[in-house]
């Protein structure tokens, strides 16, 4: 797929469900003939679909391959029913996320039996690498390269998301998280709330991470080393799944 219908597809979002061509050509720079040709392949491939006469919205195999991930993707497979039980242990909604290029993706949200307060995360929605638990601990395990590279590019944003004004600074409050694996915020994502997070490697890579989100109302600073605890737990139990069915795999071939 070339890099042009990648950037179609990128371009819809909650706020543009639906884009005419005369859009898409204005903001891709090219003519009416490549972008009508670029539409039909993508509605052929049943990636877009035409909507009346308004434009164009996802089409119907995005569906198919939603289904694809939630029942063969290989985090997920590895978390199991450990989910479900963590959201049951600690009365918290769960969360597991992916790195998505800059920024986090969740992929499945539990929720416990008596959930009280809905939360920002939910699976498919992206957000922003510096705030929150559940981002800032993958942000922790990008590689130096990465981290300055992002420093370079949107320093007014992590300036604004409560980092210190410089590089070394930015740099040195994101190492004890590293070293500990783990990040604890409040109230930085959703009001009243408390992330508790876990960073989710691969040897030295980051995949992602796992966190439990719970009102502060019910998370006295005892209970809080109890849930973390708890999150370390199937966060290794997630790792260890993956390891070995990698080693499998290799022993296959």
């Amino acid at each position: 797929m070339s890099e042009r219908l990648l950037r179609i597809l990128e371009s819809f979002d909650l706020s543009r469900p639906v884009r005419k061509p005369a859009q898409l050509m204005d903001e891709l720079g090219v003519s009416r003939a490549s972008i009508y040709r670029d539409l039909k392949a993508l509605e052929e491939a049943g990636l877009l679909e035409r909507v009346a006469d308004r434009g164009y919205a996802l089409g119907p195999l995005i569906v198919e391959l939603d289904r694809q991930i939630r029942l063969a993707d290989p985090l997920l497979q590895a978390s199991g029913t450990l989910l479900r039980k963590l959201a049951a242990e600690t009365g918290g909604t769960v969360l597991l996320c992916r790195v998505h290029g800059d920024k986090v993706l969740c992929i499945h949200q539990e929720m416990p039996s008596d959930p009280v307060t809905p939360v920002s995360y939910e699976r498919g929605r992206a957000m922003p690498l510096y705030r929150g638990a559940t981002s800032k601990v993958i942000l922790a395990h990008l590689p130096r390269a990465e981290l300055e590279r992002l420093w370079n590019r949107d320093r007014a944003t992590i300036v604004a998301a409560g980092f210190p004004s410089g590089l070394q600074g930015f740099l040195a409050e994101l190492e004890p998280l590293r070293e500990a694996k783990a990040c604890v915020t409040h109230s930085e994502v959703d009001a009243g709330m408390a992330g508790l997070a876990v960073a989710l490697l691969d040897g030295q890579r980051v995949l992602g991470s796992l966190s439990v989100v719970i009102p502060l109302a019910r998370l006295p600073a005892a209970r809080s080393k109890t849930v973390l605890s708890k999150v370390f737990s199937v966060a290794s139990s997630i790792e260890s799944t993956l390891e070995n069915e990698r080693l499998r795999a290799r022993s296959k071939r």
